[in-house]
């Protein structure tokens, strides 16, 4: 009976422990975390001071983080109004980036691998984008095909924006950003 118990609390333990361990590493943690407007970033992830939860999430192999000199990446899984981005949805990404020498935008699934999408086209570069007469960023985000700066999304499902700013000044200030300085997301309509 005495061996029953031992063997009892044993596998308890074992399976408490890899199944904290499991949700530990299975998404990017909420420590180092910051929040800006609709963007989520973890600006350590790529420098020395790293922390061991982000270290373990990237060790399992899933991403590949920019260097603390190299940029920073924003993800955003949520519009402005805090709804989750929905491929059933159109979106506006309007205003402006920080100064940067160059960036990204891309759209993945929820895990952030990218998509097999229309035209071969997942993202869009700072170099492909017509800009209006201010200069202000207006990219349409849709399933269906749209006017102007188009980014196709999934025909339904959950997605992710993720922007990465190359060789920013923001990088190593990500906490203090404000909201305004980056492309603020906005639920158009939904069918």
């Amino acid at each position: 009976m005495r061996v029953f118990h031992l063997a009892y609390l044993i596998t308890l333990g074992a399976g408490l422990g890899l199944t904290s361990a499991h949700f530990a590493v299975a998404s990017r943690p909420l420590l180092g975390m910051a929040q800006i407007g609709a963007w989520k970033t973890w600006p350590r992830s790529g420098g020395r001071d790293i922390d061991p939860y982000m270290r373990a999430y990237l060790a399992r192999g899933v991403h590949l983080p920019l260097g603390a000199g190299e940029g920073l990446e924003l993800i955003a899984e949520q519009d402005d109004q805090g709804r989750t981005l929905d491929g059933r949805c159109r979106y506006a990404l309007t205003g402006s980036t920080p100064t940067t020498r160059g960036w990204t935008l891309t759209i993945t699934d929820a895990e952030g691998r990218p998509f097999r999408l229309p035209l071969d086209r997942s993202g869009f570069t700072d170099a492909e984008i017509v800009r209006d007469e201010a200069g202000a960023l207006r990219i349409a985000a849709a399933a269906t095909p749209q006017a102007g700066n188009w980014l196709p999304l999934p025909t339904s499902g959950r997605f992710q924006f993720r922007l990465r700013l190359y060789d920013t000044p923001i990088a190593t200030q990500a906490a203090e950003t404000r909201a305004e300085s980056l492309p603020r997301i906005e639920r158009t309509d939904c069918s």
